[in-house]
């Protein structure tokens, strides 16, 4: 299997183009204030390609004043030779596809995910899980079900050429993804962290007391929230603008991923994960390969 790693932090890079990974993911997945100039992004670029890493470049979903400052990133990318472009908006993909070289990557805000929510947690004899049970676990069955499953969007991925997708570390719905992998899409399983809710506002610059989202001091890179939710007896934690759960990979899903056929693992450095560095890059890879 590839490993690569996801990092929007230019220090982290530094740090992972020394490991074993076989490639590097830049760019914020969840934010577009975290997006970096033009000058970081090619000292990025040429960083990770002077250690033969392949390289691919990561947006997230953008305002339209973003978007304008995303287009000469592409145009340098473009420049440079065929490379990947995680999408995570619809106009992103419009303006890379007008550009020959750049290749479109689905990421996962553009896949619908229901299971990412993980209502169905919640114990019996609540309110929230007043349905009968075998009615209730047919209905979590279909929750793992993502919109991959159905064929007016996998006919526009094809129309689109996008053929590769990111997909969550979610393993009651791996079974969904075999069929995917025989439909000649390449699957990146993100580990460890499932976006349970998406905020529209940054909530840990809000909490951290930052006075506006363009001069933010990004404590998100050093900092989340622990929520304990008492009803589910679970804990979520607050990164960013993002709501994550934090899934532990286990060898027995890695195994069912191999015979699935998917290929490509990613390993995201966030203070929630605590893989902020080479030596712990390369213990996580060390375990996901033995």
């Amino acid at each position: 299997m590839k490993i690569f790693v996801q990092t929007d932090n230019f220090n982290t890079l530094n740090e992972a183009v020394k490991t074993d990974c076989d490639g590097i993911r830049f760019g914020p997945e969840f934010c577009e204030f975290k997006v970096s100039s033009l000058g970081i992004l090619e000292k990025a670029y040429e960083v990770t390609n002077a250690a033969a890493k392949e390289f691919t470049y990561v947006t997230p979903r953008l305002s339209e004043t973003a978007i304008k400052k995303i287009g000469p990133h592409l145009d340098f990318l473009n420049k440079q030779g065929k490379i990947s472009v995680v999408v995570n908006d619809l106009g992103v993909l419009s303006i890379i596809e007008q550009r020959s070289n750049l290749k479109p990557h689905f990421g996962r805000q553009l896949i619908y995910v229901p299971a990412r929510s993980p209502w169905d947690k919640v114990p019996s004899g609540t309110l929230e899980a007043s349905t009968k049970f075998l009615e209730r676990r047919k209905n979590v069955g279909l929750f793992y079900q993502t919109s991959l499953n159905h064929e007016p969007m996998l006919k526009f991925l094809k129309e689109h050429k996008v053929k590769d997708l990111d997909v969550d570390w979610i393993p009651d719905g791996f079974q969904h993804l075999g069929s995917l992998v025989k439909n000649g899409f390449n699957l990146f399983v993100i580990l460890h962290l499932v976006p349970a809710a998406i905020t529209r506002r940054c909530h840990t610059a809000r909490f951290l007391d930052e006075e506006s989202p363009e001069k933010c001091r990004r404590p998100c890179d050093e900092h989340s929230f622990l929520l304990k939710n008492t009803i589910l007896g679970i804990d979520l934690f607050l990164s960013g603008n993002v709501v994550f759960r934090l899934v532990q990979p286990s060898e027995k899903d890695i195994d069912k991923l191999r015979r699935i056929g998917i290929k490509e693992l990613v390993i995201t450095t966030n203070p929630i994960t605590r893989i902020d560095g080479r030596e712990r890059i390369d213990e996580v890879m060390k375990r996901l390969k033995t």
